[in-house]
């Protein structure tokens, strides 16, 4: 009796002391206060379909003031949906880490740049940085003309030739991971043309895997979820997913690198060529070293603080990221163009207006495609490829709302909604929910605050690959809609979208092609 009294007195105790530590947090959902959720689960049961996530989320930032406070497992979590609020999150250098979840990602494909936390992600941020500059992304225009002409002999054959509707995302994906391989490790994969269906289906088991943790806190605990099959599910995955990796990161002459060979040969047995051939040999040289997987080889040999698992996890984060946020944004914009035929006109007038009817789209000629432009911009609007960003507050930090100010303790995870933020009609106006391009993004459209719009996010941590997205998206929607025409019976309220690392539907409509 005696030795049961002072157990349950220890237990006590410790339950008293656990809440005691957390008495910072207590006081935070005291004043921002939200759904209290479950002990030990907090929203946890509420949360974990990813099908009704995002419309969960919506609901419940209409029944309490946004931010508030929750709770996902133990972890105190601040929602966020507001731009005023999300500017604070993404200038903050107390907020520069991403939230705790995300270790889950990291402990399944590698702690690259999307998941790293400082100062590694500063390190490597530098150290990559070059790779997806400017002038580099335009040494990329060939190879993503190069696939978009696949692209369109494939919508051709498949699409217009046959009779057939189409699922064009299928077709999407491998151009997008096709044109990523060649950019950034200097191998063309082939695959259009290989039975590359396991790797597809890896990239998206992964994310799934991974979201299905973080929405489930009883798998928080790494011994539970080892015994789970979710686990024996992640390690398939990954399994296939290295070793694709591996194989891209064989040592191997680049795309670029190819060409330089044969030029050199060229050199070698014409000698009276002239001068300015010498110098295009060279221009070419230095492109191949500018991709990503040659600078990084350039900092392992010179020992500048990477080592070989370093190049492999920034690899398979910069593949899998470049695949999958690029592939859905370009889907979600021809699928908005298909259910809109009006604003498909428009932009197939400019394209008319700009481009030529063949050949090679050069970087000039993208920049003066303003209306593909706002029709890239009002898709992501809809549709964020990445519907919610995960940070943690690093030390105390300070929020401003309009009502007062509110300390956020060191260590709340802080959830910021982009998907329902962007469709918000407080924030965007009564066509909110609407695909509008010139209400929204025009020249006439109202002035909206800076952090309205953040599918990219923006502030200290913003994504490295944003230009280099919105290069190959107005690319490939260029040369799509410059020959064809796409429609679909789908609506835009029919659509029924899943909450995952990058946004998923879950039944995607058909298409049908027809050539112009």
């Amino acid at each position: 009796m005696l030795a049961c009294i002072i157990l349950v007195s220890w237990l006590a105790l410790l339950w008293l002391y656990f809440l005691w530590s957390r008495r910072r947090y207590y006081k935070a959902a005291w004043q921002l206060p939200g759904p209290v959720g479950w002990p030990f689960i907090g929203m946890g049961l509420q949360m974990m379909n990813p099908q009704t996530f995002l419309q969960y989320m919506d609901g419940l930032s209409h029944k309490y003031k946004a931010p508030f406070i929750s709770w996902m497992g133990t972890n105190c979590f601040l929602y966020v949906n507001d731009p005023q609020t999300v500017e604070q999150i993404f200038n903050s250098t107390h907020c520069t880490n991403k939230g705790d979840f995300y270790r889950f990602m990291s402990s399944a494909i590698g702690d690259g740049l999307f998941t790293s936390s400082s100062p590694r992600w500063q390190k490597h941020r530098r150290l990559i940085n070059p790779a997806f500059g400017r002038q580099i992304l335009c040494n990329f225009l060939p190879i993503f003309n190069a696939e978009a002409d696949v692209l369109l002999e494939k919508l051709d054959v498949e699409g217009v030739q046959s009779g057939k509707s189409l699922e064009i995302y299928e077709i999407l994906k491998k151009i997008v991971l096709e044109a990523a391989c060649q950019t950034t490790m200097g191998k063309r994969m082939n695959f259009q043309h290989d039975g590359s269906k396991a790797i597809f289906e890896a990239y998206s088991g992964i994310t799934e895997v991974c979201v299905k943790r973080m929405l489930s806190p009883w798998l928080y605990p790494e011994l539970i979820y080892r015994w789970s099959r979710l686990f024996d599910r992640q390690q398939k995955v990954v399994g296939v997913l290295f070793g694709f990796v591996e194989q891209l990161l064989q040592p191997a002459v680049s795309v670029v690198g190819v060409e330089d060979a044969d030029a050199s040969k060229q050199l070698e047995e014409e000698q009276h060529q002239h001068q300015h051939q010498r110098q295009q040999q060279q221009q070419r040289r230095i492109k191949s070293k500018s991709i990503f997987i040659e600078q990084v080889r350039e900092h392992v040999e010179r020992g500048q603080q990477m080592s070989w698992q370093d190049v492999r996890d920034e690899a398979n984060v910069i593949i899998a990221a470049t695949f999958e946020t690029t592939s859905t944004a370009l889907y979600f914009t021809i699928l908005c163009l298909a259910m809109h035929p009006e604003y498909q006109e428009k932009l197939h007038d400019e394209l008319c207006a700009e481009l030529p009817e063949h050949g090679d789209i050069s970087i000039e000629q993208l920049e003066r495609l303003s209306y593909t432009e706002m029709a890239i911009n009002e898709s992501m609007r809809l549709f964020a490829p990445v519907p919610m960003v995960l940070r943690r507050a690093g030390q105390d930090l300070e929020l401003k709302r309009d009502d007062g100010v509110y300390l956020i303790p060191s260590g709340t995870q802080i959830g910021i909604d982009i998907y329902n933020m962007q469709r918000d009609v407080r924030v965007w106006g009564p066509l909110a929910r609407t695909y509008n391009p010139e209400a929204h993004f025009g020249p006439d459209a109202p002035t909206r605050h800076a952090f309205a719009f953040v599918p990219f996010t923006k502030g200290l941590r913003m994504c490295i690959g944003y230009r280099y997205a919105l290069l190959l998206m107005k690319l490939l929607l260029a040369k799509i809609f410059r020959c064809y025409r796409i429609s679909t019976a789908a609506r835009l309220e029919q659509l029924l979208v899943k909450g995952n690392i990058s946004l998923k539907l879950k039944e995607y409509p058909l298409c049908r092609v027809e050539r112009r």
